[in-house]
């Protein structure tokens, strides 16, 4: 191998570990989009045919998401269902309390 294929397959491989890693951090900006966009959208509109807003659209959007092989939907509704069971967590934990034995 000449130093010049060394250089070309040295660059190729960078470009694809960025691409990896910055494909990474887009996803997870995505998820946390969706986790506040839910949050906002389930604090306008509680709910949509008597199901929680932001639990609705996170599994619309993560259907179509995976129907459609689209990475950045799935992402969002990823978000989004996150989103719903954090809030879930916490009604529930205000609700119905555990008591953790020590």
């Amino acid at each position: 191998m000449n130093k010049l294929e060394q250089v070309k397959q040295r660059t190729q491989t960078a470009i694809m570990n960025n691409r990896a890693s910055i494909r990474r951090s887009v996803e997870g900006a995505e998820v946390l989009g969706g986790a506040f966009a839910g949050g906002y959208i389930a604090g306008q509109y509680p709910e949509i045919a008597g199901v929680p807003t932001d639990a609705a659209l996170g599994l619309v959007m993560l259907t179509t998401g995976i129907a459609l092989k689209q990475r950045d939907m799935t992402a969002l509704g990823v978000g989004f269902l996150g989103g719903y069971l954090h809030n879930l967590g916490r009604e529930l934990a205000v609700t119905n309390p555990i008591a953790l034995a020590m």
